[in-house]
């Protein structure tokens, strides 16, 4: 019995559930079996791109190749981001660290400031009108911070540079030393080659006030070492070189003239030492 003949006849067609008509059935499955493909190569091509296994498609085979470069430009994306937020991190963590290291020292500046004000540095500073206003005050930090540095007393690297020129950082003596500390230029070469990072230095350098206590603090101290700690010989050497002071006999008359020049340092390092116990007296 035909469908119509059962319809006439009162009897209803079975239902064939699931089916439908033949072409609609057949573009839905192609584009769901797309989808799929798409999704499946995109994953694949994306995991690879992460293990670095990925390689370039055939160039006829487009979808593989739509698929490859859609693949490697999320892949692109991501590591530039990740790469985005490290760099931002990290400059977070450097900017964090600077600004704590700068008010550190600042901090420690001030600490040496005061501390030179209390050894009286000021005071024999106020002479010379070579040094004003933030200069002055970066030296008279820099003798404290480069004293502790070296080992040896704020207060006997301000008597050197008071005997030496006064407080003037463009003193120039008739042999040619300059500067606070009056450091000869090969002197002043042969200690920056010792160092870890070997630089230059020209004779304009050595009227940097901060530079040239720096120096002449080094000197000082690799000196006292290398007079076992006799102060008077190590600035004997200071004055008149190493080799002179390591030859004179004591109470020989090289020695009493040489020896004018420690004397005038231990009075200004006693003047030195004095000054807080002159200043709270007050």
């Amino acid at each position: 019995m035909t469908g119509a003949a059962a319809w006439r006849a009162g009897v209803s067609p079975p239902v064939i559930r699931g089916r439908g008509p033949a072409g609609r059935q057949s573009a839905a499955s192609r584009r769901r079996s797309l989808a799929l493909v798409l999704a499946f190569a995109c994953g694949a091509s994306a995991s690879g791109a992460v293990l670095g296994l990925v390689k370039r498609p055939d160039p006829d085979d487009r979808l593989a190749n739509v698929t490859f470069t859609a693949a490697l430009a999320v892949e692109t994306a991501r590591r530039a981001d990740e790469r985005a937020r490290r760099a931002e991190a990290d400059l977070s963590l450097a900017t964090a660290r600077v600004q704590a290291l700068s008010a550190t020292s600042t901090e420690q500046e001030l600490a040496d400031l005061r501390e030179a004000e209390r050894i009286g540095v000021s005071r024999f500073m106020k002479d010379g009108a070579a040094l004003w206003g933030d200069e002055r005050r970066r030296v008279m930090a820099a003798i404290v911070r480069e004293a502790r540095r070296n080992g040896l007393d704020p207060a006997l690297v301000a008597a050197v540079i008071q005997v030496e020129s006064h407080f003037d950082p463009f003193a120039v003596s008739s042999a040619g030393a300059s500067g606070l500390m009056q450091l000869m230029l090969p002197t002043a070469r042969w200690l920056l080659e010792k160092g870890p990072e070997p630089k230059k230095v020209r004779p304009a350098h050595l009227f940097n006030p901060v530079f040239n206590i720096e120096l002449g603090t080094g000197y000082l101290a690799h000196l006292m070492s290398r007079f076992d700690g006799d102060l008077t010989r190590a600035l004997i050497a200071y004055n008149a070189g190493p080799r002179i002071a390591r030859s004179l006999q004591r109470g020989s008359s090289s020695w009493r003239r040489l020896h004018a020049y420690p004397r005038n340092v231990l009075a200004a390092y006693k003047s030195f030492l004095l000054m807080p116990d002159q200043v709270a007296a007050r």
